[in-house]
């Protein structure tokens, strides 16, 4: 542990501790706390006092379904079902995903507590119906709302404003479980944390560690130039390092140089791999970057130093723990990895991502992006954008015409697969 300066001392005199998922960690008091988008299972959107929002969201979607017809459905409207619940008090709306009505539905609930709502979404493919409004039934049955500081005693996950118990029968299923959470310390308001929890690869290989990750970094930047700028990248630390019980960590804690363009930042990162089928040991990914402006790192000079950094990201880093409960955690690591799903495997928008690998979208038209994308296991599956011929006044003001849909995406190969879905030693 690197010795606190006296005014890194003084913020971590008073700490508070934050829930998030199934774990703890220690924060100065004065830090604020950014929840990133969470899932458990299903997407969990909580409106504390938002109740009339969330009615309003229920009777757009609806006006939605009705307006939109189904192309491939004698022009139907895209709305096909509602369902009013009691207990919690809510609705279950059901509509095809887009007009096309081919990749699968669109089902939400909107239910509300007192004068708070909440909102958990679903995008099954119509054969899953059944079992994502279950879901969506059990969820809203268990789900508890909850102040930033109080602490479940419970089993269960941590969300922004809720907390959700696990289910009475069965065991957690980790796969579904992915949470973000981010700190921005008041003093130092450049630096800023984040930690990302999700299911652990029971295919990992070389290619999806971190150290892997820098060392093909450092080999394209002397490829491209022997003189690369960020060859003279600063590491004061670089190996294993074990927190929370998770022996398989692995940290780079670098301090990139100066250049014209922007500041020199710290860029510290600690990835675990975890273990397959454990909610307890999930895929760990903890970025901390200094210099950041506006959302970009280098945007400002880091206001602490190289000793600081580090002190603050050990400080921080080593706090963070698994959340007692009344219950001995769940152990299921002891269940085998399930084998992989064969290439040409087909999943839809919305859809959880079955297998880890790289997936291929079906769409022909000109794609803003790639078409050709990495996912892991558990990660909902993404719709595109499709680039369509601009007309000449959107040439001349350099605009382009796209619009988002729906799409099935197509497993083409298991290999070289990233740390996270689209990340880089940058991501934050």
């Amino acid at each position: 542990m690197t010795a606190l300066t006296p005014r890194i001392q003084q913020i971590f005199e008073r700490t508070k501790s934050v829930c998030f998922g199934r774990f703890i960690v220690d924060v100065p008091e004065t830090a604020s706390v950014a929840w990133g988008l969470s899932s458990v299972a299903l997407d969990i959107a909580v409106y504390p006092e938002g109740l009339n929002k969330v009615q309003k969201m229920e009777a757009d979607f609806v006006s939605e379904l009705k307006n939109t017809k189904a192309i491939y459905h004698d022009d139907v409207p895209l709305l096909l079902s509602q369902e009013a619940l009691t207990q919690p008090v809510g609705n279950i709306v059901v509509g095809y995903e887009d007009f096309d009505a081919v990749n699968g539905l669109k089902i939400n609930g909107y239910f509300k507590n007192g004068t708070d709502g909440f909102v958990v979404e679903s995008r099954p493919l119509r054969e899953d119906a059944p079992r994502a409004i279950a879901q969506i039934k059990s969820i809203a049955k268990r789900l508890q709302l909850r102040k930033h500081e109080e602490i479940p005693s419970e089993p269960g996950n941590c969300l922004q404003f809720a907390f959700l118990p696990d289910a009475a029968q069965g065991s957690p299923d980790p796969s579904a479980e992915h949470i973000r959470i981010g700190f921005r310390l008041k003093e130092f308001p450049d630096t800023h944390l984040s930690i990302l929890i999700g299911p652990s690869n029971p295919h990992y290989s070389e290619s999806d560690s971190l150290e892997w990750q820098l060392q093909k970094i450092e080999k394209r930047q002397r490829a491209e130039n022997s003189n690369h700028p960020l060859l003279k990248t600063k590491y004061f630390r670089r190996g294993p390092r074990e927190i929370a019980g998770w022996p398989n960590g692995w940290e780079g804690l670098s301090r990139s140089p100066d250049s014209a363009e922007a500041h020199g930042i710290h860029d510290f990162a600690l990835a675990v791999k975890g273990v397959p089928a454990d909610p307890f040991q999930p895929f760990v990914d903890i970025r901390m970057q200094t210099g950041v402006g506006g959302n970009a790192a280098g945007a400002v000079k880091p206001s602490l130093t190289d000793a600081e950094a580090v002190a603050v990201w050990d400080k921080i880093t080593s706090t963070i723990r698994v959340r007692p409960t009344g219950t001995a955690p769940v152990k299921t690591s002891s269940i085998a990895p399930a084998p992989r799903l064969p290439l040409g495997e087909l999943a839809a928008t919305g859809r959880a991502c079955p297998q880890s690998g790289w997936w291929q979208a079906a769409e022909t038209g000109a794609v803003d992006g790639e078409r050709r994308r990495h996912f892991n296991a558990g990660e909902p599956m993404p719709d595109i954008v499709l680039v369509r011929g601009a007309s000449l006044w959107e040439k001349l003001k350099g605009m382009q015409n796209s619009y988002r849909t729906a799409t099935v995406w197509k497993l083409v190969d298991y290999g070289d697969m990233s740390v996270a879905s689209g990340s880089t030693v940058k991501d934050a």
